[in-house]
C-alpha cells in the first residue's frame, strides 16, 4: 500500500534495553512551571450579568391603587414604566440591562413620588387613547439581586428616599 506524500516516516525502534522505572514521587512543580489558570478567578475581571428571567426574580404587577403613603420598606424592589415597556418585558421572559443602561429600582416609598413625578412629565394629551404610555409598576425580589444593586445618589437626593440602579456587575465588598 502506498503512503500518503505528507505522512511523517516511521521510525523502527532498535531492540535493546527496557527503559529504567522510578519509584520515587513525581516531582513537585517548581516556580518556573505556569500557575493554573483555572484554578482562581482572574484578578481585575468582573463578571457582568445583562439579564435576569421575569420567573427568578418573582416579576409582578402592582396595583397602584393599593399603594398607601407611609408605609415603610418590604421585600421587594419596584420600578415605574410604561404599558408598553412591561409588555415587551413579558413577551421576552427577561430584564435586560447593562452598567450603561441600568434599571432604575427603588423600595416601597420611593414609588409615590417617582410615579407623580411621571405623571407631571406626561402631557394629559399623550394619554387620552395611549393605553401604552399608562405608568404601571412591577415589583421584583430583592434578595435575588441584592448583590448587583449599586446606589443612586442622584435620585435619592430628589426623592428623599433609596435608589438603586441594576448595573449586573457584582458588588465587591
Amino acid at each position: 500500500m502506498a503512503e500518503l506524500p505528507f505522512a511523517a516516516p516511521t521510525r523502527s525502534r532498535k531492540p535493546g534495553r527496557a527503559p529504567r522505572r522510578t519509584t520515587d514521587a513525581p516531582a513537585a512543580p517548581s516556580a518556573t512551571d505556569q500557575p493554573d489558570l483555572f484554578a482562581a478567578p482572574m484578578p481585575g475581571i468582573r463578571h457582568v450579568l445583562t439579564y435576569l428571567d421575569i420567573a427568578a426574580i418573582g416579576l409582578a404587577r402592582v396595583d397602584v391603587r393599593q399603594l398607601r403613603a407611609g408605609e415603610g420598606v418590604d421585600a421587594y424592589l419596584y420600578h415605574v414604566t410604561t404599558q408598553a415597556d412591561l409588555e415587551t418585558i413579558q413577551a421576552r421572559g427577561t430584564i435586560v440591562f447593562s452598567p450603561r443602561a441600568p434599571l432604575v429600582l427603588t423600595e416601597r416609598p420611593g414609588v409615590p413620588p417617582w410615579l407623580a413625578n411621571m405623571m407631571e412629565v406626561m402631557e394629559p394629551d399623550d394619554m387620552a387613547g395611549h393605553i401604552a404610555e399608562i405608568p404601571v409598576v412591577f415589583r421584583v425580589k430583592r434578595f435575588v439581586m441584592d448583590e448587583l444593586l449599586e446606589h443612586d445618589p442622584d435620585r435619592t437626593r430628589r426623592y428623599g428616599v433609596s435608589f438603586f440602579l441594576l448595573t449586573g456587575l457584582n458588588r465587591q465588598e
